[in-house]
């Protein structure tokens, strides 16, 4: 889970014996916290596997080990203050949704790539359905706990749409097509043929033209003025519909037009928009209750880091 920077409740740079190795049972010290979180102990290794699934992920890119190593505690508090919290309400999720949970995700990789994916994550399949598990029960403690009271009025998508009528703003549109060549000879040579018969555009495209879209007839779709490159695509709004423009050099070759539908400027009405404006000023609130109602968690809870032990983990 990612979270905004958060007041940490940390002890001082010399650690805690509290915080030290575990009991000892039969010769052996229980693993070594790197925190307390209201009482409840964050083993380094559990930390350490965590960094270690990070780094392979990729998600963290090029962040220092000591930035990483601080976010990634950061989120194990995080997710072990609302885990508390859930178990504290007698939130609970069953097994059968976790494992429903962890089909789906299997679904969505064919063959192979589930089990690869797992190993470039270092995940056993035990330690995602646990996480799923968690997630599950955080998911459901928001749900019960933060989300219930939270809603949009009418007049506050009514509002929303009215203070930001530039997002709404359809520009002028042209539905194009475009025949890419090499040399400006061949593209004349094209456009003169095409200019006889400007219904062979797309044999010709599908013939001759370099850009992708030539296996498709050259068809660019929709554009906007100003996409793109301007000094080229904006000579397609100076053509009449099914006219061939003149040839058009560009660092990619020499393009040929052709304009088959024009749509003006135009704003996307109210009830075209009111449903998607509600979904986004919902999922804003709830990601604000999300971030107070842990602040809250964080503000009542007792957390002891050993910075010692913290420094010694390392992916």
């Amino acid at each position: 889970m990612r979270r905004a920077a958060l007041v940490l409740v940390a002890l001082a740079a010399a650690g805690c014996g509290r915080c030290g190795g575990g009991p000892v049972k039969n010769g052996v010290a229980a693993p070594r916290a790197v925190a307390l979180v209201n009482g409840e102990p964050i083993a380094a290794d559990a930390l350490q596997r965590e960094l270690a699934q990070s780094r392979a992920s990729g998600g963290e890119g090029e962040a220092r080990t000591d930035v990483l190593r601080q976010r990634v505690l950061d989120e194990m508090i995080d997710r072990a203050l609302l885990l508390q919290q859930a178990r504290a309400r007698s939130i609970v999720v069953g097994q059968d949704q976790v494992e429903r949970a962890f089909l789906r995700i299997r679904s969505e990789y064919p063959g192979t790539h589930f089990d690869d994916l797992l190993a470039q994550e270092r995940l056993s399949q035990s330690e995602l359905k646990a996480r799923l598990k968690d997630q599950l029960t955080i998911e459901k403690l928001f749900h019960e706990e933060v989300f219930p009271p939270l809603v949009v009025s009418d007049a506050e998508v009514e509002r929303w749409y009215a203070d930001h009528a530039a997002d709404y703003q359809e520009p002028e549109r042209v539905h194009v097509q475009q025949i890419v060549v090499a040399t400006k000879e061949e593209a004349q040579q094209i456009r003169d043929r095409v200019r006889r018969d400007p219904s062979k555009f797309a044999e010709l495209a599908k013939k001759s033209s370099i850009a992708p879209e030539g296996k498709n007839g050259g068809d660019l779709g929709f554009i906007g003025r100003g996409a793109g490159f301007p000094e080229v695509f904006d000579v397609c709004f100076q053509l009449p519909l099914q006219a061939v423009s003149e040839v058009t050099p560009s660092p990619y070759g020499f393009h040929l037009f052709r304009v088959v539908e024009r749509r003006a400027a135009s704003r996307r009405s109210f009830d075209q928009v009111k449903v998607a404006i509600g979904d986004k000023l919902l999922r804003e609130k709830r990601a604000r209750a999300q971030q107070e109602y842990l602040d809250a968690l964080r503000k009542q809870a007792h957390i002891q880091i050993d910075s010692a032990a913290l420094a010694a983990v390392s992916p």
